[in-house]
């Protein structure tokens, strides 16, 4: 039998849950992809944290899934690389992890944003680094190991991402994209260049931030300990990739007038420029892109997936359940007989605090309305109204900005419920597009991989041909006249309770 052999790159996404292995095609198509998750510990309220060992493992688990799946043989022509955002680890010399990681959802250090937004001003830390003073950003986890876990900061030689710890399993180098930089909240986002004023003041050196590279720049290569563990070739290039939301635009085609809305464990509305606004409105954050000379404005929630999670795990199954317990099957059709407005029942989404557009650490979750009468269907409809709800009040800032979408495309994997995708087009009153490929991390750092080793010319290009629309949902005029009026009483609810929160926090 002749053995086929076919050209592929690999792609590894390190989500916040979980990494994800693709082998894709040069066309762009999956060949086979393997799945491993990873646990968060929570030791304390509002505290998430990983281990970066876990990470690696899940890699070696996914790309060995991965790879049994092929149906035939593969040559690796580049790896390329996503992650989460934000957390870090901090590492020797040989790469070995210090302590736990300090996740990007974790809030214990929301006085520490406080701190660097009294001490720089919090409009110029913002307009500097395209960041809001929020403990979401890596500077301030840096400042909370620094009092939490002194011994680790004071040994430490790098503070690392997730996916620069993946890189340094692979290729045994330390580097840091500048995608994933802009999310420290200590780069300046108009330059491109370290602000060692911030550096100086959380006491860390540049040294202890590895080598700033391009996105799409070859990095290193396989070492053959790396490949023995993966059952890989050795000496494969591996490119830097990104953020996994940078990854996520460049893989759906976000340019010129279309926006992108991505649900996982969380959500983000994301929108491409050119060039940094001269004043960074104050309610959104400005990444670098993973294209050269591109930025994302941003807008990102702090839970919404993950609360279908917790809605699922905590509510809808009972312990003595003999059901596939990890069907949103089930829930949906339950959630199809609630009516529009779940009975009257509003949720606001703040289930570990509020980014965008609130940035309040304090939020938290709120089910508004509940009565005797109220079954698990109505709750299960507000929790997906209330995201959508905020989502909009994101799309209302790019209105107020004068950066209004004229299309918006919409991925992660809450981009698979069907219900969601339509109360989505209803309460924003906008026509939502799916792509071929809606979990498009991985397709972006796959073009990234490509572009890196010459396989590609223009990144946007080979996104709008590997990934074309497919679908589209076009909101009910009645339904969106009804949310309106929702939606207005949702804004109303939060600045009810908005002082309470931080009431709440100082008992």
């Amino acid at each position: 039998m002749r053995c086929i052999m076919k050209n592929s790159i690999l792609t590894l996404d390190l989500g916040t849950t979980a990494c994800k292995a693709v082998f894709f095609s040069i066309e762009g198509d999956i060949l086979a992809s393997g799945n491993c998750e990873y646990p968060t510990f929570h030791p304390e309220p509002m505290a998430a944290e990983q281990n970066a060992e876990d990470w690696w493992s899940a890699v070696v688990r996914a790309v060995r899934e991965a790879k049994n799946k092929l149906s035939d043989s593969v040559l690796i022509e580049a790896i390329g690389l996503s992650s989460q955002r934000e957390t870090i680890v901090p590492v020797d010399n040989a790469g070995t992890p210090l302590c736990s990681a300090i996740m990007w959802m974790d809030r214990r250090s929301k006085g520490y944003a406080n701190e660097l937004a009294e001490h720089f001003g919090k409009e110029e830390l913002h307009n500097a680094t395209g960041m809001i003073p929020d403990s979401t950003f890596s500077a301030t986890k840096i400042m909370w190991l620094k009092e939490n876990r002194t011994d680790a900061f004071t040994k430490a030689a790098y503070f690392l991402q997730p996916r620069d710890y993946i890189c340094f399993k692979l290729t045994g180098k330390f580097i840091l994209d500048y995608s994933l930089a802009s999310r420290t909240m200590m780069l300046d986002v108009h330059n491109l260049s370290w602000r060692t004023e911030i550096l100086d003041y959380i006491g860390i050196s540049p040294a202890q931030l590895p080598n700033l590279v391009w996105s799409d720049e070859v990095i290193g290569y396989v070492s053959d300990e790396a490949a023995k563990e993966l059952d890989i070739e050795s000496g494969v290039p591996v490119v830097a990739g990104g953020g996994d939301r940078q990854c996520e635009a460049l893989g759906a085609g976000i340019c010129g007038k279309r926006a992108m809305e991505s649900t996982g464990t969380t959500s983000n509305i994301s929108f491409a420029t050119d060039s940094v606004p001269g004043s960074i409105d104050r309610r959104v954050v400005c990444s670098v892109h993973t294209l050269k000379h591109q930025w994302l404005i941003e807008q990102g929630l702090t839970t919404s997936g993950s609360i279908m999670q917790w809605f699922r795990d905590e509510i809808y199954y009972s312990k003595n359940d003999v059901v596939d317990k990890t069907s949103y099957k089930p829930i949906d059709e339950e959630i199809m007989l609630s009516p529009i407005g779940a009975s009257k029942l509003l949720t606001l989404p703040f289930f570990m605090g509020a980014k965008a557009t609130r940035w309040n650490p304090d939020a938290r979750g709120v089910i508004f309305g509940l009565t005797l009468g109220h079954n698990k269907g109505d709750i299960g409809r507000s929790i997906m109204e209330g995201v959508a709800f905020e989502l909009k009040a994101c799309l209302d800032v790019l209105a107020d900005m004068q950066l209004s979408p004229e299309e918006l495309v919409i991925m992660g994997g809450g981009s698979k419920a069907e219900l969601w995708n339509k109360i989505k087009a209803d309460i924003y009153g906008l026509s939502i597009k799916l792509p071929k490929i809606r979990e498009a991390a991985s397709l972006g750092a796959m073009i990234l991989a490509g572009k890196g080793v010459g396989l590609f010319d223009d990144a946007i290009q080979t996104a709008t041909r590997l990934n074309p629309i497919i679908g589209e949902y076009h909101p009910i005029k009645e339904h969106n006249v009804f949310y309106n009026k929702y939606y207005k009483l949702y804004n109303k609810l939060y600045k009810a309770v908005e002082d309470i929160y931080k009431e709440l926090e100082e008992l």
